[in-house]
């Protein structure tokens, strides 16, 4: 299954892609608008949306948290894709490390696809022993 990651920012929409097989991410690209964000999800053929969510350390909802829900609700009537979250805790700043400034949010959304495939992998893995 193919996914598509999203940093969502107002100004930035970072992507990342999995592989077909949903197990590795890669960033992709960065955008500015929903449509963007729908032609990108088609032309590769996603099956499923996971996005950044903007958590606190201690797992609450961040100022940011209801503007990325709306995003997300417009997206998911528009694709007609499941929606999934993945808390973004420092993604930015990770990716800022290791990318710069040029690639931060399509490697920000890489981060963020990444942590919930390994743990959707693992998951699968733990049912399978």
């Amino acid at each position: 299954m193919r996914y598509l990651g999203i940093d969502y920012g107002k100004a930035r929409i970072g992507l990342a892609l999995s592989d077909p097989s949903g197990r590795i991410a890669f960033p992709h690209t960065i955008v500015h608008t929903l449509a963007e964000v729908v032609a990108e999800a088609r032309e590769a053929g996603v099956e499923a949306v996971v996005i950044g969510l903007p958590l606190s350390f201690s797992g609450r909802p961040s100022p940011e948290t209801q503007g990325i829900r709306a995003f997300a609700a417009k997206l998911g009537r528009t694709l007609q894709l499941p929606i999934e979250f993945e808390n973004e805790v420092l993604t930015t700043k990770i990716a800022e490390q290791s990318s710069g400034k040029r690639r931060v949010d399509a490697s920000a959304a890489a981060l963020i696809l990444q942590s919930f495939l390994d743990r959707k992998n693992g998951d699968e893995n733990e049912s399978v022993a």
